[in-house]
């Protein structure tokens, strides 16, 4: 029965029939690994700040978040930087919401609407065409204390 239990293992771990087989040591093969897409080049216009401006990021813990108020960083913190952000498609600009009045909530709220220029090319820049505005502040921001 021990020489079953081999003869089973070994067969359960023959790969299935789909798979190409790997090429012999004498064959080239032109395949290349599958790359990841690039992100859009970024649009330059509008200038992302300078790296050491952009806010903190890090990776979380593996384990599921339980506390999403807590910071959730691995110890020892494992932070995550501007150009690796960029990297993965992510943008960042700072506007000066004190410099324009917006309403403290809409949802929609239509950018074209926008008093201010900054946002309003970016949006153009971009095809933005939908956003919402959303104040976090215990004044604006229904049941506040439970999702900040």
């Amino acid at each position: 029965s021990h020489k079953k239990v081999q003869q089973h293992r070994k067969e359960r771990q023959k790969p299935p029939s789909t798979q190409k087989p790997p090429p012999e040591k004498s064959q080239q093969t032109s395949e290349r690994p599958s790359k990841l897409p690039q992100p859009p080049p970024p649009i330059t216009m509008i200038p992302s700040p300078p790296d050491s401006s952009w806010p903190d990021a890090w990776l979380m813990p593996p384990a599921e978040c339980t506390d999403q108020k807590a910071p959730n960083r691995r110890s020892p913190n494992v932070p995550v930087t501007a150009p690796q952000l960029r990297s993965l498609g992510i943008s960042y600009w700072h506007l000066d919401p004190s410099s324009h009045s917006y309403p403290p909530l809409a949802v929609p709220w239509n950018p074209q609407d926008s008093p201010d220029p900054h946002l309003s090319e970016l949006r153009d820049e971009r095809g933005y065409s939908y956003a919402d505005i959303i104040t976090v502040h215990p004044d604006t921001l229904p049941e506040y204390e439970a999702k900040v």
